[in-house]
């Protein structure tokens, strides 16, 4: 349990006993009133009361278990005492005070370990009808009052500690939450992470061996592919020291231009149309669907062939090359598509004869048009 924690529970603990003590202490004290002699007397009992409950204050009987046993063993020999020797009636508050604080500690039938309480101490106030003459207030003071205040007091310090539960769940939810929020924050980490990380080294991986290829037909274009690859790698680096400073904003622009060169240098014919501008706010996310699927095309397909069309409110791209079979396991994707569903869209991945198609979109108020019908606005061979 943290430190944090065991404050709260300090505090609630404070809590429940001064509210018990401003409920019950004017009842107190208009009985210590009326049942004093003289004021000496009344002094002391008030002094007796307030110590009591500076005791409960800070007192943690849990953390005590045979101290509480004995403190609860000797209030209870105290009012049985005070019962026998007709001393004042207002000793039973001890017993009832600490009783009161245990009772909630207990696993279950709380209502009848109350109830139980106050039978008690109103038993043990039947004692005074013993050694003295019996009178009506006599079995008022000694029996009704005391059994009656007993319950009213293990009542209300129950009723605290029922809402001190409450306040307690509550702390434990927040805290589930707070852990929940850690996880989602570390799974979106690792997510772009994945996308600079992974994307990064299968270029690479294509432009190396590129460059061996056309080491001995063309030594220029291999240093120039190398050069490539010095430059993304140091792009990858400054990814990932703004993705560690949460300083990482991806741009669909940028990202369409890299499919290209990407895709242009691996042999694969690309078409682009673009209808609108993309809608703000849908800029990064639909810049990460591009760059995914740009490296699942580099990764897991032999195309030939990539059209990318984007509207204002969607990406659809597609290529041949894919293989027969069902849909490959593309974990890059998966993490996108709880992304995208987040922000109210819809990821979808399909294939078909030879060919897939990746496609986010965002619905919108308005109708707008479809990506499939979008007429090129430039277009590459």
């Amino acid at each position: 349990m943290s430190s944090t924690s065991i404050a709260a529970q300090r505090r609630m603990h404070r809590a429940t006993v001064l509210t018990t003590v401003v409920a019950i202490a004017p009842v107190a004290l208009a009985i210590v009133a009326m049942t004093t002699e003289s004021w000496r007397e009344g002094l002391g009992l008030s002094l007796g009361l307030l110590a009591t409950f500076l005791v409960l204050l800070d007192w943690d009987p849990s953390e005590h278990p045979l101290s509480t046993s004995l403190a609860l063993a000797f209030s209870f020999v105290v009012w049985i005492v005070c019962a026998v020797l007709a001393f004042n009636p207002v000793a039973f508050f001890g017993a009832a005070m600490l009783s009161g604080v245990l009772i909630p500690q207990l696993r279950r039938r709380h209502l009848a370990w109350i109830a139980g309480l106050g039978v008690l101490i109103a038993a043990i106030g039947c004692l005074h009808l013993v050694t003295e003459p019996f009178s009506w207030g006599n079995m008022v003071r000694y029996v009704v009052v005391p059994g009656g205040l007993s319950v009213f007091v293990a009542a209300v310090i129950l009723m605290m500690q029922g809402y001190w539960r409450i306040l307690k769940d509550l702390e434990v939810a927040q805290e589930a939450e707070a852990e929940l929020g850690i996880m989602r924050e570390r799974m979106r980490f690792a997510g772009d992470l994945h996308d600079i990380q992974g994307h990064t080294l299968h270029v690479v991986n294509l432009k190396v061996a590129l460059a061996e290829e056309l080491l001995e037909k063309d030594p220029e274009r291999a240093r120039a592919e190398l050069r490539e690859v010095y430059d993304q790698v140091d792009e990858t680096i400054r990814e990932t020291k703004n993705l560690a400073y949460a300083q990482r904003k991806l741009n669909l622009s940028a990202e369409l231009e890299n499919a290209k060169n990407l895709l242009d240098a691996a042999g694969v014919t690309v078409r682009i149309s673009r209808h609108g501008q993309i809608t703000p706010g849908l800029d990064e996310l639909l810049g990460q669907v591009l760059r995914e699927t740009t490296t699942n095309i580099l990764r897991h397909a032999e195309a030939t062939e990539v059209q990318i069309r984007i509207n204002e409110r969607e990406v659809l791209i597609t290529n041949d090359g894919a293989a027969e079979g069902p849909l490959p396991a593309l974990s890059g994707l998966s993490v996108l598509r709880q992304r995208v569903a987040d922000a109210g869209g819809q990821l979808r991945v399909e294939q078909s004869a030879g060919t897939f198609s990746t496609s986010a979109g965002f619905p919108s108020a308005e109708s707008s048009t479809p990506v499939a019908a979008s007429e090129p606005q430039r277009s590459s061979p």
